[in-house]
């Protein structure tokens, strides 16, 4: 009978796969082990190299960012809004970026125009509107990058203050408006006033005094009772004015106009840390320290086979 016909004959086990891992792997430990101040050597140097790059690449870039309220302008004798938030900021980012207010904003800050250009962000400030998370408010944020510090906060402030002329035009005539409006109350108040003290006297002289006797003195009594009524309806009416136009002046003043929420000031842009740059170079001179261990001994057979055959 043959071999291949042998039924107690059985298939070579598979190799293990495991075990060729874990000698690889003892290999690999044993050169690294062998070598082992290659990767010492380099996980130093690249501390070292680490911490040196992030101390001489530290940023002298500034940023300044101005937070504006854009206000939100009601129709006159209405709550019905005038513009919508996302209409407001997409109209006062378009301002900000423009050539014009970029060259304006250049001139007052003493900056050139290229290093204002291209150095200006705005973003809007989410917020919580109808119950959802996340949904644009009239915030803005307005932001120049560069240098130097003190001419960068003025770009920004600068940049703050146009927006806010723009967004409140119409609220600064509604509150021009209602201050009219006050003045001249606050004079016809006094004017009746006056009336007032002069018929309540006539009133009582007619009623004290001897004077008019029978219808004439009917008649001029119910006249000056008339015009007392006139008058005290007319004073109750402009006092309530006296009273409501305040209000509205104060709710145009600090819902309806917009304002600087927080002006801007300069602060360094935030570079590497010395932490970071040092962890990093560490870690990349460890595994270059690691490959070097393992490579080392290959390499240097080569370099011997080579001299040798020189």
């Amino acid at each position: 009978m043959t071999a291949s016909a042998d039924p107690q004959r059985r298939s070579p086990p598979p190799p293990d796969v495991d075990a060729e891992q874990e000698v690889d792997f003892g290999r690999y430990w044993r050169l690294i082990a062998a070598r082992w101040w290659v990767p010492v050597g380099l996980l130093v140097g690249g501390l070292v190299i680490g911490y040196l790059v992030s101390i001489g690449t530290r940023s002298d870039t500034y940023k300044a960012t101005a937070q504006v309220y854009l206000g939100q302008p009601l129709a006159p004798g209405t709550a019905t809004p005038l513009t919508t938030a996302p209409t407001a900021l997409a109209l006062v980012s378009h301002l900000v970026t423009s050539e014009a207010t970029i060259r304006r904003v250049a001139a007052k800050a003493g900056l050139k125009v290229s290093r204002l250009r291209d150095h200006v962000e705005t973003k809007p400030i989410v917020g919580i509107t109808l119950g959802k998370i996340g949904t644009p408010a009239p915030l803005l944020d307005i932001t120049v990058e560069g240098s130097p510090p003190a001419k960068i906060a003025v770009a920004a402030n600068e940049m703050a203050r146009l927006v806010v002329e723009q967004v409140s035009a119409i609220t600064n005539t509604k509150i021009a408006t209602f201050k009219a409006n006050l003045a001249f109350t606050n004079t016809r108040l006094a004017s009746v006033v006056k009336r007032l003290d002069v018929a309540t006297r006539q009133l009582d002289q007619l009623l004290n005094v001897p004077g008019p006797t029978g219808s004439e003195k009917l008649i001029s009594s119910l006249n000056l009772n008339n015009l007392l009524t006139y008058l005290e309806s007319r004073q109750a009416s402009l006092e309530r004015n006296r009273i409501d136009i305040p209000q509205l002046i104060a709710q145009a003043d600090y819902i309806e106009k917009g304002r600087i929420l927080s002006p801007a000031l300069a602060v360094r842009t935030a570079g590497p840390s010395s932490r970071t740059g040092a962890a990093i170079g560490g870690l990349i001179g460890l595994i270059v320290g690691i490959f070097a261990a393992l490579l080392w001994e290959p390499v240097a057979a080569r370099l011997n086979a080579r001299n040798n055959k020189t």
